[in-house]
């Protein structure tokens, strides 16, 4: 069993490894610093920086002008699709109307030419029935005038 003494010792020499330790950690950390330091002051790293934050701002205000000519460019394009087609269906209308006007003014002279031809048809028709639906005695005397007046 060991005694009290060897138990302080051995204390002591892990106390002393602990210091040691946190020793070696310090100096690094004042490693570091000094580093980051260093870092912190290098002229040429912060111009860089100032140059990369100068391009995203600059990166950003065309971003935002591209944003604002495109909804400018959506506000502007329906009103002129709808007075593209509203010329269009204008003229489809006119060119129908007058396509039908003509077609009236060239058809009129004919009209009355068309219920003449029609009323003669007509005549022409009922007479054709009437000789269809004779009896035959009928028929004998038609033809009998018929061969009178072919004379």
């Amino acid at each position: 069993m060991p005694n009290a003494l060897d138990v302080f010792r051995e204390q002591q020499k892990a106390a002393g490894l602990v210091y040691e330790r946190v020793r070696q950690v310090s100096d690094l950390l004042a490693a570091v610093r000094q580093q980051v330091d260093g870092l912190a002051r290098n002229d040429e790293l912060r111009e860089l920086v100032r140059n990369e934050h100068r391009c995203l701002v600059d990166a950003e205000r065309v971003i935002l002008e591209i944003r604002a000519w495109r909804e400018q460019e959506i506000v502007r394009f329906w009103p002129s699709v709808w007075r593209r087609w509203a010329i269009a269906l204008t003229f489809a209308l006119l060119a129908s109307w007058a396509a039908g006007a003509g077609y009236a003014w060239f058809t009129a002279p004919y009209k009355s030419e068309l219920a003449a031809l029609r009323a003669r048809m007509e005549f022409v028709d009922s007479i054709e029935h009437r000789v269809l639906s004779l009896t035959p005695s009928q028929q004998r005397e038609f033809e009998a005038l018929m061969h009178l007046s072919k004379r």
